[in-house]
């Protein structure tokens, strides 16, 4: 739906319009706007939608088509027609917002074949406005597709909902599979250790068994007779007054030091780490839905938006009054033009 507010702005000999495009549930790549003059193709303009500003020539018949694959056009039409001696210039510009909601199927979209808004010149304000009762032939038309497109966006809600859920559920027995593979494999792994453990028992008994055979004796070397020895001793102011060792001097066998190690029986466990992956929970994703209508009264056209988010309902409200300027409203209280477009205005994910 497309709304209009005033701002002090003026455009020599053309009319102003600043615009905004919005999807729900979906961003602008492949948005285009293509606009008709007298009923031929103009030009079109598929870039910078979200925000964008056009100067019409006076005097002529616009009609802007905004159009996206796989959501509902949706159409404004721009009479530029100013009566004889009314100003030429001084034209406060049209500012509105276009919002594209999703084309589902089995909905009746035959009432936006034609716009649903209509711009003219007003002579009571000397400035253009709506087209009050254009507005008013249409809207029941416009009220009961906007109430079809509530209950296919719900019913769409739910099945993401649905379908989030047996994600979970199927993360789930994943862990669970994964567990029960880790556990197995940490089992086999500890029958394989056990098992080559046992078999290396045979070969460590039978070192253990093996007897140690004793050293070899030696015989110690003949010695000569007492008599020869004493004649081959030296005087006693020769000898040393300390003799050096020597190994066997006192007739006892030498042997070798010999070293024997056993090795132990009892071998270190081996150890086995294992880990059991943590299973993953997707949290169900928020829905929130937007709910948008437009009260044309003679004096001042209401917009009103509600925000849906699960369970919690916000309603925002723009009022727009001819002669006494423009008001925001959020739950009944009063609020800032930042506030409502920001929060009533934003992207529904």
């Amino acid at each position: 739906m497309a709304f209009a507010v005033a701002t002090a702005a003026s455009a020599q000999g053309r009319f102003v319009i600043n615009g905004k495009l919005k999807v729900e549930g979906g961003g602008l790549d492949g948005c285009r706007m293509v606009v008709y003059k007298e009923g031929v193709k103009h030009r079109t303009v598929s870039s910078d939608l979200n925000k964008f500003s056009l100067e019409l020539d006076l005097n002529s018949n616009y009609v802007l088509s905004f159009e996206k694959n796989g959501f509902v056009t949706k159409k404004l039409s721009f009479n530029t027609q100013i009566p004889t001696g009314a100003p030429q210039s001084g034209f406060t510009p049209f500012e509105f917002v276009v919002s594209l909601f999703k084309q589902y199927d089995g909905m009746n979209t035959v009432v936006f074949n034609q716009p649903v808004g209509m711009i003219r010149y007003d002579e009571k304000l000397s400035d253009f406005d709506y087209d009050t009762d254009y507005t008013k032939s249409i809207q029941s038309a416009l009220d009961e597709a906007q109430a079809a497109v509530e209950e296919k966006q719900k019913a769409e809600a739910a099945a993401t909902a649905q379908e989030a859920k047996r994600k979970e559920q199927e993360a789930k027995e994943q862990a669970k599979a994964a567990a029960r593979a880790a556990k197995d494999a940490e089992a086999k792994a500890k029958a394989q250790a056990k098992a080559a453990e046992k078999a290396k028992e045979p070969e460590k008994q039978a070192k253990v068994e093996q007897p140690v055979q004793p050293p070899t004796p030696v015989s110690p070397p003949p010695q000569a007779p007492v008599a020869a020895r004493r004649k081959q001793e030296k005087p006693a102011h020769v000898r040393k007054l300390i003799r050096d060792p020597v190994a066997g001097s006192d007739g006892r066998a030498q042997t070798e030091p010999r070293i024997n190690s056993e090795p132990s029986p009892v071998q270190a466990a081996a150890a086995h780490a294992s880990s059991e992956p943590r299973p993953k929970f997707e949290a169900t994703p928020s829905v929130r839905i937007r709910h948008q209508d437009v009260i044309v009264e003679p004096n001042q056209v209401i917009t009103v938006v509600r925000m849906q988010e699960n369970d919690v309902v916000t309603e925002y409200r723009k009022v727009i009054r001819k002669y006494s300027g423009t008001f925001y409203f959020k739950d009944g209280k009063s609020c800032s033009q930042h506030t409502y477009e920001s929060e009533a205005l934003a992207e529904v994910k």
